[in-house]
């Protein structure tokens, strides 16, 4: 039997959530599941910082979910004794998940802005899932449910995760890539590979600090245009973070920052090297899935055909072409899907496709270092 402990707080002065509906909703996902009898389901409403130390103590729980208020690096919003709001830390929260470490598997914070508290209790916890960013009540309910539905149908918490995010993407929120899942063997490598042991008391963010100090890429430009923040997104496999960069990269170099849009011959005006060093950075950090090398390697085996290639890279599905929110931000993408000539590069509202894929494919891909 394994134990998930809900604690919902919605104190006075803050925004009303739906947190009862949130509970209801995950009950019933878990009453209906294939192997409902694996699990049992606690709640604790209107927690306060004494009802989260003793409910720990308690109950021992594998899963922990978070329903509420986040406040970014201020922590995430309890309650006190009066029912007025009580922020606890991201260290704070740390160090009580360290203590019962050995018990706890996965904590879900179903609260906005809470990815600065799921890493600092992923150095404790195998999995952990933070906000990236505000998260709206639909999408935060719907993620819930998707995610113990799957958890009970005997999944692994990693296909639970993907499968909440689909919950919300087929729920047709444009939220499905705000929740972010940390995984603690993952950031160990990330301490090993520069020699930071993850049990250390380093804070997180200097490890991963540390870790981008020491990355050795070469970022040549001919215009001077630095590329470290390109290679950050990309060294941490932030997909879709690293797609808007690199958007504002091209923009720099081709000097169209004030237009905020390119057109086919402001590609022909981005120098050899700097086109290698955006296309290298993508093809290193992916494994050599994503980049516009790969494209053109696709753009050519398809005989330079439009539809053939944008169904290759899985820009167009079923007739229709792909909206810039509802791309895969993942290396589950096809090859070649990332970076995405979508909105912004030909500015006016228009997409790259309405004005001829081919002539883009052309412009961009025939560079010779590529």
């Amino acid at each position: 039997m394994q134990k998930i402990l809900v604690l919902a707080a919605n104190p006075i002065g803050t925004s009303k959530l739906r947190l009862d509906e949130e509970l209801r909703e995950i009950q019933e996902a878990l009453r209906r599941a294939r192997k409902r009898e694996q699990f049992e389901l606690l709640s604790v409403p209107a927690v306060r910082h004494q009802d989260l130390r003793r409910s720990f103590l308690d109950n021992k729980p594998q899963f922990v979910h978070f329903s509420g208020h986040g406040s970014g690096e201020k922590g995430l919003v309890f309650e006190d004794e009066t029912g007025q709001a009580k922020l606890i830390d991201a260290q704070a929260l740390s160090g009580l998940f360290e203590l019962f470490a050995v018990y706890g598997k996965c904590v879900l914070l179903n609260a906005c802005f809470s990815e600065i508290q799921a890493h600092a209790i992923a150095q404790h916890i195998d999995y952990v899932i933070g906000m990236s960013q505000a998260i709206g009540d639909k999408a935060a309910i719907e993620f819930a449910v998707g995610f113990y539905d799957a958890l009970g149908g005997g999944e692994s918490v990693e296909f639970a995760y993907k499968f909440g995010c689909q919950a919300i993407r087929m729920a047709g929120i444009p939220e499905h890539l705000t929740p972010k899942l940390l995984i603690k063997k993952q950031l160990e490598t990330i301490g090993s590979n520069i020699n930071i042991p993850v049990s250390s008391n380093v804070a997180l963010d200097f490890r991963f600090n540390t870790f981008l100090d020491n990355l050795t890429d070469n970022l040549s430009s001919e215009r001077g245009i630095d590329y470290t923040r390109l290679r950050n997104f990309l060294a941490l496999e932030k997909w879709f973070d690293a797609d808007k960069e690199t958007l504002n990269v091209v923009l720099k170099v081709t000097q169209r920052e004030q237009e905020k849009w390119l057109d086919v011959q402001s590609i022909n005006d981005i120098p050899c090297i700097d086109l290698h060093t955006i296309d290298q950075l993508w093809v290193k950090y992916s494994n050599g899935r994503f980049g516009f090398s790969i494209q053109k390697s696709i753009w050519q085996d398809v005989e330079n055909n439009e539809q053939a290639f944008s169904y290759k890279v899985g820009w167009r599905i079923l007739g229709k072409w792909v909206y810039h929110h509802s791309l895969t931000f993942s290396l589950d993408a096809l090859p070649g899907h990332l970076p995405f000539w979508g909105r912004g590069w030909c500015g006016q509202g228009q997409w790259v496709q309405e004005v001829q894929i081919g002539q883009w494919a052309n412009a961009l891909l025939s560079h010779q270092n590529l």
